[in-house]
């Protein structure tokens, strides 16, 4: 996806609670506090960055990604710190069809910071970016998640067997795959 086509510069977006922005090396460390939260990186695929320098290249590669149009991905950031508490991203653009995924800090959970967070990633996706549907894919045992996209109207589509292998643990994962079309999004 050519992203130039459709900012200027990287979209920032202001929720009620949170901004969504550009990832900075200064939120490396961020980065690496959250992830180091097990009841964070369990429905992942990976552990994230677990050292500072690990940190700063994977924020360089999410953002040489959005340069490269394979990835929009947003730091999730208190607005009144500024403080990174989580990320968002659309990636695997494929036509007009894309993937959704997001984590946020323990510390911040149940407080509707990541549905605010959704809300305008999948206005971004079907309005400013006109696509047609977006999907997600979820492990089983992350019910939190599967609730929250079922709140946008996201509809269970299939059941995916030994779909998933963590990057780290090797462990091999069912997962789930939920959809969205632009038609459905409210």
């Amino acid at each position: 996806m050519n992203f130039a086509k459709f900012f200027n510069e990287f979209p920032v977006i202001e929720t009620k609670s949170v901004r969504l922005r550009k990832l900075r090396l200064e939120d490396a460390q961020q980065l690496v506090d959250y992830y180091s939260n097990e009841n964070v990186y369990r429905y992942l695929d990976w552990y994230g960055p677990e050292t500072l320098e690990r940190s700063y290249e994977v924020i360089n590669m999410w953002n040489e990604g959005y340069d490269e149009g394979w990835i929009i991905r947003f730091a999730v950031a208190d607005k009144e710190t500024d403080t990174i508490i989580g990320t968002i991203f659309l990636s695997e653009f494929e036509g007009k069809r894309a993937d959704i995924g997001y984590e946020l800090s323990e510390n911040y959970w149940r407080r509707g910071i990541m549905s605010e967070a959704v809300q305008e990633v999948l206005s971004l996706g079907f309005n400013q970016l006109g696509l047609t549907r977006i999907q997600a894919f979820v492990t089983g045992e992350n019910i939190a998640s599967k609730e929250m996209l079922e709140k946008f109207n996201f509809k269970e589509e299939g059941f995916l067997r030994k779909f998933e292998t963590h990057n780290v643990t090797d462990e091999i994962r069912d997962m789930f795959i939920y959809g969205l079309l632009n038609i459905e999004f409210k």
